[in-house]
């Protein structure tokens, strides 16, 4: 479970992009660049708020919510989780449902996050995207006690925006929206999308 949950963190610290993010003062055409100038912002602050023994589920959730979820289409990945059943939700079925992935995918991240200790990220080569909208970016986390792992992040240009962030993750070959969809496709076709609301939110 710790070295899952690491993979996780590990991942979506790496996936922080946004073209918003003026702070970074990052270039808008280069995904492959925000991936790592925020990533390597966010695990600074991990490691600083360990230095200071601070980390605990309020702190830890604060970290998430100010420099994780705004870089993650938490609306678009919840869409793929619905799949078919989208078409049979109401746009407060669909807005509530959003909301409770987001707050699912903090307190994960959360438990992740506190986990992190200080694993090396490789980052793939900028490579030209032309006009493509998504793009995977391999990457590989590696650790002095553990075999390198391959990660690949797979982002979406919002077209009217022109912002990059991440959709899906995915370790060693297995998508994380893949597994969600998996868990969650008997229950929302048995007992509908407010069961499951309620359930992620629980």
């Amino acid at each position: 479970m710790l070295k899952s949950l690491t993979l996780i963190f590990s991942l979506t610290a790496t996936t922080l992009l946004s073209t918003s993010s003026h702070a970074l003062s990052t270039d808008v055409e280069s995904p492959y660049t925000m991936i790592k100038n925020v990533g390597e912002q966010v695990f600074t602050s991990v490691g600083e708020a360990k230095a200071k023994d601070q980390i605990n589920d309020a702190n830890m959730q604060s970290i998430i919510e100010s420099t994780l979820m705004p870089y993650i289409d938490v609306t678009f990945a919840s869409y793929k989780v619905l799949g078919t059943q989208l078409k049979k939700t109401t746009r407060e079925q669909r807005s509530n449902f959003v909301d409770a992935m987001k707050a699912n995918l903090v307190r994960t991240y959360s438990s992740a996050l506190s986990q992190y200790n200080n694993q090396t990220v490789r980052y793939e080569a900028h490579k030209s995207i032309g006009n493509k909208s998504m793009i995977n970016i391999k990457t590989e986390l590696l650790s002095d006690d553990a075999p390198t792992i391959d990660m690949i992040f797979k982002l979406r240009k919002n077209s009217k925006t022109g912002e990059w962030k991440a959709y899906d993750l995915i370790v060693e070959g297995i998508s994380l929206i893949d597994s969600k969809r998996s868990e969650l496709s008997t229950p929302l076709r048995t007992k509908g999308i407010e069961y499951v609301t309620n359930m992620l939110t629980e």
